[in-house]
Formats: structure tokens, C-alpha cells, sequence
């Protein structure tokens, strides 16, 4: 990820689709928003538009440009000269600043906010190039030994204090494993032992890096690792892997991480295969019966060190021997030492008295000392504002920083140019002692500091220090994590910051030793915002099931003093939809009672918190455009998607942002209700993806769908207390008062009521659950019926309302696009589910379904930068291939194939269930319904995921089924004329004989010359075209119907 270009407003982000050191490199996916994205920017640009930028790029040369007419002649050529793709757009956004069409670059702005990395899903932290080394590191005779024991076993385990470059022998192991590979296939794998959770953290990441649909064990993460770490050794041991070598890096393992039996497993399990190396590192001792694998760690040999210190002559050397002694020729304080030694000019004598000074009276050993004389003089060579990164680091995940992140941590006031003179500043400094290694150019550089150098950094700051800096990176990750997740700019940032913000709470739980009501307010918040990105994510429900967990634990234990509502297994019966909306009579009086008691809370929360959270909030480009709309705010004042303290109580004063004390009253029941919904989701799909459920039965396609796997009854609670608390939050938020407010137009909506904008979220959400539970066959069409009628009704009366998360409104009056999607998509599968269970009404309520299926075909497109997408595709496609008719079953192939397309635009190449779902669903319609093209694309499909999957036997019925089908079709297939084979034939088919030819080496060069001229139209037109041709189809048909109706009269 790189910041590539210097805006007024959001950083622009570049994601280059590259690979990870393990990733193989894989083509490039043209996505619907690209396509969106270029026809609009074609369609913008004026004749006067493209002709200045034809100037401005006139290093193409005059003859191209004068073929250039148009602004979709200017994009291929764009296209062409590698300044334009889908994943490359920044010089396109420059060119439109450039020529002042910021309206157009706002499009670009959205796009790329949109846009989704293919490396997001792992960082390219856990392979090779997450593994940097310091550019002074040396390899020593402790590394010959490492190399000579990794000659003759496989496993070794490294013991020894921190500083003995443990790490870097590891990491530059594994740079000399992956040039010396046997084969592409190799895998080189981190995992960071320090918690169980990073544990399991980087073996999910596994899992979807080797695409194996595997995820919990009795939804317990000590056991879930132990199964992810069978799946991963059986896979790498299948035909595919099993010629290869693979290397896995345990970083930090200790006692305290995980069970002892545990620990054993891991390594005895990676043991066994002789494919398989593995480097450890610990720093106490692990079971006796690894013993033969230890090796133990000390310091550089005395040549060594004094070699490495670099003495010029030989009364140095003498010296050199003495400060090499009294820093236990530790390869880390000899660094130090030499560094400062180096930047400051002073000799070697000179050292030892600085050093000799420090120590004395204290007890830290003399490489500690050397580092903090170090970081003292690296300090001397920066502004203010860079000591204070400096002092961030030691809270981050230190090995993965992406310049990027240390930009966003800069304050919002300085331009950018401020910016990047600010942090290359800051990293000269820091590399120039040593003090970290950087990877990648520019904004794509991703910064590495030694742990051990880090520790001594934070030990030394001072206790009321320490808690400055943890309440500012606090206050950051409350602002920059959102827990509105659905739009994609939103869960790329979140990502972005996801594994920076965990290492930050291992940090608080340690130094927060009292927390006021604003800091519990704000872990709170960040616990919840974590759980959301990760049930989010695809196959990390138990790393969102532990967050969303803290977060409800605080606000039950911290604010409330009492336990949560306990789930009644045995209660599913309900007559109505709000009695399955609003639960029992005791979860009704549980929620009126925490409702007063969270209410006085809130009031606990100060001002100053509210005032912040509210200006300093990041918000999503949506959300910043709404509020500039119905006020008189330029949105191009507004820098970063954050609003000034100024315009918030402009904001005010068009009831657009409600007053601080009416925020903090309601802040914790707004958060309660966030946690409790999130929970309840991710609770329904940790029941889904038990194990059993990922072994390749015979039920896999059914459990792989949520329309056919019943709600739990916990997760129908949590969701029934959600719900409960957003109707006592609606009644209680119609009390507020507003402010008396003019209209700035007759066309500007205003707001004469708050409501919670999660109001219609829960009605639909228990609405989608009821449709989807099994009901007495009575009552079903009952609740169904009574369900559309809800849902038809589900916005009368909300003229002038002001929907608001924490405040903010952010859809006043009318049904937004998400917001009618959404509902007419739970319309349309009520319907269908009707239909199912009244017969004699069964055509009728079909029709109104596929009236919607219809509407909704025409709405989507304008919903690439929604998470839920690929959702409503596959209810789409599920609906048309119940009416069996040529039209719509060619419609349900469409929607299927757009299912899978989507996952891959919102979640990109991670490999989840939704995937899956997706493409089994159109495997399937392509076998029911059968068309050889079609067959042969489904089939392409799934062995290109068969081919990169762990569970082999996933696909087998399908593809038997689908070469079946081709036979079958051969068979009857009439002879045509000609066609063109693979290996660039052209083979004839005349009266049952058939002749061969080799193609003409002209005309083959002028057909790929064709070809490559052609293929980025045909990407960009190919998907639409589709979609207009049945569009064409279905008018040509209501026409034949009128006109025989016409002649029939």
C-alpha cells in the first residue's frame, strides 16, 4: 500500500497486485468499479478536456495523439502506455487534478478508497518479505552452526537472551532458504508465538494463503491452531507441496502462550515431515525431549566482535577487546557501539568513558546502556514531532509498519509536502543509527525496528510519558476505526490498522493500571471496532468472537456491574414478527432495565471525549458528502474526512450533529447495540463453520449457505436485545430537542427528529433470521406475510428524521441506496419463501418477487463499493432459477458468476466461504441447466481453486458432473465449420472429415497484434454487454407479446 499522490483530502492509495514471496503471481482482475470508473471518466471529459491532456502527455508522440478524438480513445491510450489500469490509477487522478476536473478525481478519490489490496489479506507480513534484515548484520559463527544443524535435522530451536540476534539469524535464514528453493511451490511461513491468538492469527492466514476451507474445532482457538496446523502439514504433504521444502519461522515461543502439550504438537507435528524445516526461538527452556534440536545463543566470537567493530589500528584493537568484554559481546550492543561510534566521530577510548559514565550506579548491563546512548543522540537529530514516532513505535507491531500508518499519525494540520519531509527526515535518522531497516520506495516503504531495541526505548520513558502515548495512539485508533464496516473504503482502513491496534491493547492492559469512564469508553469502542473488521474479514470469526467478547464484557462487568443476558434454549416459539423481533418477557425486562442504568453511565463520559470523537472521527467519503449537502459547508475544506470543532457546530445548528450531552447519554447504548448485532452475526457463522462442517460431506452445499442453516437460538437472543435496546433508543431520542434551523434551499432536506440509524438494521436483520428459521408450517406463511407487510411500511413517516450513529446523521428523510437494496432484497426472498409454502398463490407471489429481482438488477451496479454485494447477486440468481425459463436461467448463470466476481472485488483473493458459495452455486445452475461454453468455464473455475485448495475432494462431484455433461453434449453436437484449437490450429469439420493446418506465422502475429489492441475493450464492455443483450431480449419479447395481442384484437 503507497500514498502516491500529495490531495487536499484523502490520501490517495495505490495497490499494486503483487506477490508476498509465497504468492505466486496471478492475472489481474478487471473490476465492474474500474469499468464504472473509466466509462465515467470518458464520458466527462470535454473536447477542450482532451486536448490539454494530450499536451500534457505529448511524450507519446504527435502520430498517436492525433488519433486520439475522444475521451475513450485518451483512456485506452492510457491504458496502453501502462498509466492506467484497475489497479493503477494515481497517474489518471494527477492528469484530472492537473487540468482542475476535481469533480472527476473525486471519482477516482472514491475508487481508490474502494479499492482492496491483493496482499491486504496477509500484509505480506507472514512470508519472506516481512522477514527484513538489518543492512549492518553480519553472519556469524552462530549462524554457520544454525545452517550446519538445519543441514543434518530439520528442526531447530534457538535459546538465548534478547539480543543475541536470534530473529535476524532466523530471517536471513529464510532469504537464503528462499533463493536455494527447490521450487516455486516453497512455502516460507512466520508465525509469532508470544499469544495464542497471533498464534492463531497467522495460521488463519495459512489457511487462506493455501485456499483450505478450514476455520474452528469446537469453536476453542488452542484447538482450532492444532487443527489448522494439521491441515496445513496434510496439504503441504499432497502432490502439490510434497516435492518442495518449506520453512516455518516461530518467533517468541514461551510457557505462558500456550499449554505445554500444545507447544509439543507444533513442533513434533512439523518435525515429522522431512519437507518441513523449522527454526524456533525462545528464550526458556521448552520440553527436555527438543533438547537435541537447542541450540544455545551467545555473543559474536572475540575476532568477531573486534572485526565487526571496525578499529583502526592496533592500540584500537586492544580497546576494542575491552568494550567488546563489557558488552558480553552481545552482536546488538557491538552494533550500538559501533553506530555511535560512527555518526558522533569520537574514538573508541572516548566510548568507554561515555559508557563507563552511564553505567555507574546502575544496574542495566552495558548493551542496554550502549542502545540508550544511541536513541539519545538519534533524538538530537529530530523535530518534535518525530521524537514523538519515535516513542509511538514501541506499541505497534514493529516489524510491519507502513510509512503510511506513521503518516497518519502525524498532525492532521500539516500539508503533505510537511508530511513526507517530516518522515524522511525520521527514517534517515533512525537507519543512519541503526536503529531500523526499511523495505519498498516511497510511500510503499514498510519500516522494521529490533524488538530488543524497542523494549530498552519504552523502559526508559517514564510512567506518566508511557500514558501520554498510550492515550494519543488511543485517541488515533478510536478515530480511524470505523464500525460502519459495510462500504469498502471503510474495511480496507480498518484492515490497514488491524494488527497495529492488537499489539497496541497488549499494551494497555499492562500500563492502564486505573481507567477513567473515557477510557474505558474508548477501549470499548476499539474492542468493538476490531471484532466487527475481523467477522468481516472471511474465516476469522473466532478472532472477532474474542474482541466482540472484551467489548460486551466491558460494558456488562466495567459500566453496568452485572452479567449478560443469558440465552433460553428451549424459548422458539413466537406468533408474531414482533414477538420474534422483540423476544421473551424477560429479555423485554432485562433491556429496561440496563437501559436507565446505561443512560446515567453515558453521562459519566466527558465533554471533551464527545467533542473529540465527534470532530476528530474519520469518516467515509459517503458520510463527509451527506453532511456537506444539507449544509452550506465546502466539501473541499474539509481535509482528511474530518471535520474542524467549526463545523461541527455549523453542523449543529442544522441539527445535522446532536449536542455533546444528548452523544454521551446514548454513547454506550449505541455501542451495546453494535456489539450485541456483530455478536449475534458472528455467532451464527462460528455454528456454520464448525469443523465437521468443512470435511467435504455430502451436505456442504447446503451448510455452506446461511438460507439453509437455521439461527441459533443464542444468536437469535443477542440479536432480540439489539433490537430491544434500538426501539427503547428510538423512543428515547424523540424527546431531544432540536435546534430551530432554516432551510438553505427548497431542495435541502431538514431535520426535525433524530432516530437511530439502526433502526430499519434490526428490523430487517430479524426479519432475514425469521424467513431463514424453521417454523411450524402453520405459522411460516403467517410471519412471512406479516414480515412484507413490515417491510413495506418500513420507511412511512420518515419525512424529516435524521438517522444518526453516535450522533451524526448520516440519512435524513429518505431511503438510501443501501438501505433500499437491502430491503428489497429481504422483500424479494419473503416472497419467495411464500410462494413456497401458499401453492395456490405460488405464480402471483413469484411475479412480485421477480418485479423486485428486476428493480434490484438496475440498482446494483451503482453498489461496487458495498461489502454485501455478492449477497444479493446469489438471492438474484437463487430466484430466477426457481421459474425455469430461458431468459432467467441465462439471468442466474449471470448472477452466479457475478456472486464469485464480487468476493474476489470486496475480499480479494482470500479464499472464504462466501467464494465458495458463490461458485458451487454456478457450477451447479451450469450443470442443471447445460451450455458446453458455460460448462467449460465453471470447470476452469473450480480447478483453478482445486488446484491452489487443501481438501482435494471438494469439487470432485461437481467436475464429474460437468465432464458428464460435455460428453453428453459432444455427442450431439453438429459439425461446424471451423475453429481454433489451443495450440493455434485451425481444424476444419466438412462432411464428418476433419483436416489440420498450421496457422500462418503472419496472420498468427497480426491476430495476437488484434488481440492485444482489443482485450482492454473487451474487459471493459464484455460484463455490460451481457447484461444489456438479456435486457434486449426481454423488450424484444414484451413486444412480441403486445404485437400479438395487437393482431389478435
Amino acid at each position: 500500500m503507497r500514498v502516491i499522490i500529495k490531495r487536499k483530502r484523502n490520501s490517495f492509495r495505490n495497490f499494486n497486485f503483487g506477490t508476498t514471496g509465497n504468492e505466486q503471481e496471478m492475472e489481474p482482475v478487471v473490476f465492474d468499479s474500474y469499468n464504472i470508473l473509466t466509462r465515467e471518466i470518458a464520458s466527462g471529459l470535454s473536447t477542450e478536456n482532451v486536448k490539454t491532456i494530450k499536451f500534457i502527455v505529448r511524450e507519446f508522440g504527435k502520430g498517436v495523439l492525433e488519433k486520439i478524438i475522444s475521451g475513450a480513445d485518451l483512456l485506452q491510450l492510457l491504458e496502453e502506455r501502462s498509466w492506467l489500469s484497475a489497479e493503477r490509477v494515481e497517474r489518471l487522478s494527477e492528469l484530472l487534478q492537473t487540468i482542475g476536473r476535481h469533480d472527476l478525481d473525486n471519482k477516482v478519490q472514491m475508487y481508490a478508497d474502494s479499492a482492496i489490496s491483493r496482499n491486504l489479506s496477509n500484509h505480506g507480513y507472514y512470508g519472506i518479505y516481512g522477514m527484513q534484515i538489518n543492512e549492518n548484520y553480519v553472519e556469524t559463527s552462530m549462524y554457520k552452526n544454525i545452517v550446519d544443524h538445519l543441514q543434518r535435522h530439520n528442526t531447530v530451536i534457538m535459546k538465548g537472551p534478547p539480543g543475541t540476534w536470534k530473529s535476524q539469524h532466523a530471517f536471513k535464514y529464510a532469504h537464503y532458504f528462499s533463493e536455494e528453493k527447490s521450487t516455486d511451490k516453497s512455502l516460507i511461513w512466520r508465525v509469532d508465538c508470544n499469544t495464542d491468538l497471533n498464534i492463531f492469527n497467522s495460521f488463519s492466514h495459512l489457511m487462506n494463503f493455501l485456499k483450505i476451507q478450514c476455520v474452528n474445532s469446537k469453536n476453542r482457538i488452542t484447538e482450532s491452531i492444532e487443527v489448522m496446523l494439521s491441515r496445513a502439514l496434510d496439504a503441504l504433504a499432497n502432490d502439490k507441496y510434497k516435492e518442495s521444502k518449506h520453512l516455518f519461522i516461530l518467533l517468541g515461543f514461551t510457557s505462558t502462550s500456550l499449554p505445554k502439550e500444545t507447544i509439543q504438537t507444533l513442533l513434533q507435528g512439523m518435525k515429522e515431515h522431512t519437507n518441513i524445516f523449522v527454526i524456533a526461538t525462545v528464550s526458556e527452556s521448552l520440553s527436555s525431549d527438543f533438547n537435541p534440536n537447542v541450540i544455545e545463543m551467545r555473543g559474536m566470537l572475540e575476532k568477531e566482535a573486534i572485526d565487526f567493530l571496525h578499529v583502526p589500528n592496533t592500540t584500537s584493537r586492544e580497546k576494542a577487546k575491552v568494550l567488546a568484554k563489557k558488552l558480553s559481546y552481545l552482536p546488538t550492543g557491538l552494533l550500538f557501539a559501533r553506530t555511535f561510534m560512527q555518526t558522533t566521530q569520537i574514538s573508541i577510548e572516548l566510548y568507554l568513558k561515555n559508557l563507563e559514565t552511564i553505567t555507574n550506579g546502575t544496574t542495566d548491563d552495558s548493551s542496554t546502556k550502549a542502545c540508550q546512548l544511541l536513541i539519545q543522540r538519534a533524538e538530537t537529530k529530530m523535530s518534535r514531532e518525530e521524537r514523538k514516532l519515535l516513542h509511538y513505535l514501541p506499541y505497534m507491531n514493529t516489524d510491519n509498519i507502513p510509512v503510511l500508518f506513521l503518516k497518519y499519525l502525524l498532525p492532521r494540520f500539516l500539508i503533505d509536502d510537511s508530511k513526507n519531509v517530516l518522515i524522511n527526515n525520521f527514517l534517515k535518522t533512525l537507519r543512519n543509527h541503526s536503529l531500523i531497516s526499511i523495505k519498498g520506495v516511497d510511500d510503499s516503504r514498510v519500516v522494521a525496528a529490533h524488538s530488543f531495541t524497542l523494549m530498552i526505548l519504552k523502559s526508559s520513558e517514564t510512567k506518566e510519558k508511557k500514558t501520554e502515548y498510550l492515550n494519543t495512539l488511543l485517541d488515533f485508533f478510536v478515530s480511524y476505526l470505523d464500525l460502519d464496516a459495510r462500504l469498502l473504503e471503510v474495511i480496507h482502513r480498518n484492515v490497514l490498522f488491524l494488527d497495529h491496534a492488537e499489539a497496541f491493547l497488549s499494551n494497555v492492559d499492562i500500563e492502564f493500571e486505573s481507567q477513567s469512564s473515557d477510557i474505558k469508553a474508548k477501549l470499548c469502542y476499539l474492542y468493538t471496532a476490531i471484532g466487527i473488521t475481523y467477522r468481516l474479514y472471511g474465516n476469522t470469526e473466532l478472532s472477532a468472537a474474542v474482541y466482540l467478547s472484551k467489548a460486551k464484557n466491558t460494558v456488562y462487568k466495567s459500566i453496568l456491574g452485572c452479567n449478560s443476558f443469558q440465552c433460553n434454549k428451549t424459548e422458539n416459539s413466537y406468533d408474531t414478527i414482533e414477538e420474534y423481533l422483540n423476544g421473551s418477557k424477560a429479555l423485554r425486562k432485562h433491556c429496561k432495565d440496563i437501559f436507565p442504568k446505561l443512560l446515567s453511565n453515558s453521562n459519566e463520559l466527558s465533554k471533551m471525549f464527545i467533542n473529540n470523537f465527534v470532530e476528530n472521527k474519520c469518516r467515509s467519503s459517503r458520510s463527509i458528502s451527506l453532511l456537506c449537502k444539507y449544509s452550506d459547508i465546502d466539501i473541499e475544506n474539509v481535509n482528511n474526512n474530518q471535520l474542524s470543532g467549526v463545523e461541527v457546530d455549523h453542523l449543529r445548528s442544522k441539527n445535522l450533529i446532536m449536542d455533546a450531552e444528548h452523544i454521551a447519554e446514548t454513547f454506550y447504548i449505541e455501542l451495546l447495540i453494535r456489539i450485541l448485532y456483530n455478536e449475534s452475526k458472528n455467532t451464527w457463522l462460528v455454528e456454520m463453520s464448525k469443523d465437521e462442517f468443512s470435511a467435504g460431506k455430502r451436505t456442504l452445499m447446503k451448510r455452506l449457505s446461511s438460507a439453509y442453516f437455521p439461527v441459533t437460538p443464542e444468536s437469535l437472543t443477542q440479536h432480540q436485545l439489539a433490537h430491544r435496546l434500538t426501539y427503547l433508543l428510538k423512543k428515547h431520542m424523540e424527546s431531544v430537542h432540536m435546534t430551530s434551523t432554516q432551510a438553505i434551499g427548497p431542495e435541502v432536506k431538514q431535520v426535525r427528529m433524530f432516530c437511530p440509524v439502526f433502526s430499519p438494521v434490526t428490523h430487517r436483520s430479524g426479519i432475514m433470521y425469521m424467513a431463514r428459521s424453521i417454523f411450524d408450517d402453520e405459522k411460516f406463511p403467517t410471519l412471512l406475510d406479516e414480515a412484507i407487510r413490515l417491510l413495506d411500511n418500513i420507511d412511512k413517516g420518515i419525512e424529516g428524521k435524521g438517522f444518526t450513529e453516535f450522533g451524526v446523521v448520516k440519512r435524513i428523510g429518505e431511503s438510501s441506496l443501501f438501505h433500499s437494496v437491502m430491503t428489497d432484497t429481504l422483500k424479494m426472498e419473503c416472497y419467495e419463501k411464500l410462494a413456497k409454502a401458499v401453492q395456490p398463490e405460488k405464480k402471483e407471489l413469484l411475479q412480485k418477487a421477480i418485479a423486485i429481482a428486476k428493480r434490484l438488477e438496475c440498482q446494483i451496479n451503482d453498489m461496487t463499493s458495498w461489502k454485501a454485494l455478492s449477497g444479493i447477486h446469489l438471492k438474484i440468481a437463487k430466484l430466477f432459477i426457481r421459474t425455469q425459463t430461458d431468459e432467467n436461467i441465462k439471468k442466474a448463470k449471470y448472477h452466479y458468476k457475478k456472486a464469485y466476481d464480487r468476493e474476489f472485488e470486496s475480499n480479494n483473493t482470500r479464499f472464504t466461504r462466501f467464494h465458495q458459495r458463490a461458485v458451487i452455486h454456478y457450477a451447479e445452475c451450469c450443470i442443471q441447466f447445460p451450455k458446453s461454453d458455460e460448462l467449460t468455464d465453471a470447470r476452469q473455475i473450480l480447478f483453478d481453486i482445486k488446484r491452489r485448495i487443501g481438501a482435494d475432494a471438494l469439487f470432485e462431484d461437481e467436475i464429474k458432473k460437468i465432464d458428464y455433461s460435455l460428453k453428453q453434449l459432444l455427442k450431439n453436437k453438429k459439425p461446424v465449420s471451423t475453429f481454433i484449437g489451443d495450440d493455434d490450429t485451425i481444424t476444419r469439420e466438412d462432411k464428418g472429415v476433419q483436416t489440420v493446418s498450421s496457422q500462418d506465422g503472419y496472420q498468427k502475429r497480426f491476430c495476437q497484434k488484434t488481440r492485444d489492441r482489443l482485450i482492454s475493450d473487451k474487459k471493459r464492455v464484455q460484463s455490460e454487454l451481457q447484461r444489456i443483450d438479456m435486457e434486449i431480449e426481454e423488450v424484444e419479447k414484451e413486444l412480441q407479446k403486445m404485437n400479438s395481442f395487437s393482431d389478435h384484437k
